[in-house]
């Protein structure tokens, strides 16, 4: 009797460990004020094709260069990271995530790296882009670098969060990292702001939530599924 009690106890602590602790600290990500929001407050330009072809950015950047917006998501599961080079907690999040997400195996899937500049205070060491496209090419994401060049995106977001706020000027900064999920309609799902140990793996699970199986897995032949086709010989 005691056994099978102190067994269902500790089965009872599996399940709760696995489903529902979080660490101290840690609020939750589907608790956040934008979620269920549309995520159109993205609108960020490709690294690369802002330091071609001589390096120089134009103000404003010229109309060839199409940003990437909510538009552009449609259909998709994406994962957004706001982050710099000028915090390495952001780089660690921006590589851990990269690794974990099927970046590059689910075409109905987007990882969007957003740099964002630093505070006007900040000194850096050499031009923001090239430093930004220095540490990218670091970091072995194989998947495009984006950026929040009037931080723009970052304002939005932040009013998402706090529409009670009517001007930029006097929204707090944007923590970096920020992680937010957007589902395929476009919507906010959950938001995780810095970076703690087990956010990769909250993040990679949500994301597999909202993915499902892939076609190929959906669409096995008989012979993957285990069944077998009878032959035009014994029928």
């Amino acid at each position: 009797m005691v056994g099978d009690l102190l067994l269902a106890a500790v089965c009872f602590a599996l399940v709760f460990a696995i489903f529902f602790w979080r660490p101290m600290g840690q609020p939750d990500p589907t608790r956040h004020p934008a979620v269920g929001k549309p995520g159109d407050f993205l609108h960020v330009y490709s690294l690369e094709e802002l330091l071609k072809p001589s390096g120089i950015v134009e103000s404003p950047v010229p109309p060839v260069i199409a940003p990437v917006t909510l538009d552009t998501l449609q259909g998709r599961v994406t994962v957004v990271v706001f982050w710099g080079p000028w915090i390495p907690t952001s780089e660690e999040a921006v590589s851990r995530l990269a690794g974990m997400l099927p970046v590059t195996t689910r075409k109905d899937f987007r990882f969007v790296a957003v740099a964002c500049p630093p505070p006007p205070d900040r000194t850096l060491p050499e031009d923001f882009l090239v430093w930004t496209h220095t540490t990218w090419q670091g970091l072995h994401v194989p998947t495009p670098c984006y950026v929040d060049l009037e931080r723009t995106s970052q304002y939005r977001f932040l009013l998402l969060a706090q529409p009670e706020v009517s001007e930029a000027a006097t929204l707090p900064p944007l923590p970096i990292p920020t992680i937010v999920l957007l589902d395929r309609n476009g919507l906010i799902r959950a938001v995780w702001t810095g970076w703690l140990p087990g956010y990769d793996r909250q993040v990679s699970q949500m994301v597999d939530r909202l993915l499902g199986p892939s076609v190929s897995e959906t669409s096995q032949s008989p012979a993957d599924s285990g069944t077998s086709v009878p032959s035009p010989e014994s029928r």
